[in-house]
């Protein structure tokens, strides 16, 4: 009986699914029974339709696990696209393969006309190491752009490590996520009307954002980099010091980069821990095992009519606080 009271209040299609308080203030004024309040809960939140559409308004579980800062330029590099952008650019470009360093933060970007293995790899190797050298490691995402046997080659042939990140999960590869969010509404206010040239003033927003100093470190990017402040454009601004002998400059120059380094690295280690604090306040842990069943989240992207959610799926494997799950077909 009790159940067919709760189903005629919440899931018949004049109730439509409404949530636990408004049921609950409905069905007091009409019916009794001990712990009523409790049972109406918990027909809502077992309900099948409610899970699937509705949006989450708690935070998920799971705890900030920041990427340690490298001890060093090149140690960590990030590396993602920005696109399609719906409107093409007169040069036909429609995205933007995004590079970024993790000590330094400094910033390679380059607009291109698609975001293929081949276009990838040819520009990850001509505009950043013909440049800048053969990072240690790289973390990408799992795009089948960077997730291919050309870019695997490539890796192994020139001698870095590939680092997959997390699926659904851009924090992952947080520093050029972030990038990409500081530089697209630069290049909104630039454009002309016509809103198709934005790719002209990708060059200058990235020397602009490279030439100045970083919240975080302290330090501008291309400093770090490069172990001295850039001319800027109209600057008349004198040198600090002048070296009488050639081979004063190296001893220098190592010893005020290790200087910058090691104040970075503080620098960065001190913002992730008050990020981690901000991020876990009132969060917990996920307390998920092996051959639970779950429901997975769709993308963003989704109709507004869609279920927000799939299922159901089995975890199996445990990476805490990462998780595989069994999709029916393959493993992701």
């Amino acid at each position: 009986m009790r159940t067919e009271v709760l189903t005629s209040y919440h899931d018949h299609p004049t109730a439509a699914h409404f949530g636990s308080r408004r049921i609950w203030t409905k069905l007091k004024d009409c019916c009794y029974w001990p712990q009523m309040r409790g049972k109406v809960e918990s027909y809502i939140r077992s309900c099948e339709k409610c899970v699937k559409f509705n949006i989450k308004r708690t935070k998920t579980p799971g705890k900030l696990n920041p990427i340690p800062p490298p001890e060093g330029p090149l140690e960590l590099v990030g590396m993602d696209f920005w696109g399609p952008i719906r409107q093409g650019s007169v040069n036909e470009n429609k995205y933007v393969l995004v590079i970024t360093d993790y000590l330094t933060k400094f910033v390679v970007a380059k607009a291109l006309p698609n975001n293929t293995a081949q276009t990838t790899a040819q520009t990850f190797v001509e505009e950043f190491i013909f440049n800048f050298g053969v990072p240690n490691r790289l973390i990408i995402d799992q795009g089948v752009h960077f997730n291919n046997e050309l870019m695997k080659n490539v890796a192994e042939l020139i001698g870095f490590d590939h680092i997959k990140a997390i699926p659904y999960y851009p924090q992952t590869n947080g520093q050029v996520e972030r990038f990409n969010a500081t530089f697209r509404p630069q290049l909104a206010k630039l454009q002309d009307e016509n809103l198709n040239n934005w790719d002209e003033y990708l060059p200058a927003v990235v020397y602009v954002y490279n030439t100045g100093q970083h919240a975080t470190t302290g330090y501008s990017l291309f400093q770090l980099m490069f172990d001295r402040e850039p001319t800027l454009p109209l600057a008349q601004k004198q040198p600090t010091f002048t070296l009488t002998k050639s081979n004063h400059y190296w001893p220098r120059m190592m010893w005020s980069l290790k200087m910058y380094y090691q104040a970075a690295r503080q620098n960065i280690q001190i913002q992730r821990q008050v990020t981690k604090a901000r991020f876990d306040l009132n969060r917990s842990d996920p307390i998920y095992k092996a051959n639970d069943s779950l429901l997975w989240r769709k993308p963003s992207h989704i109709s507004k009519f869609e279920e927000r959610y799939s299922g159901t799926h089995s975890i199996i494997q445990e990476h805490p606080p990462s998780y595989i799950i069994q999709d029916g077909q393959t493993a992701i």
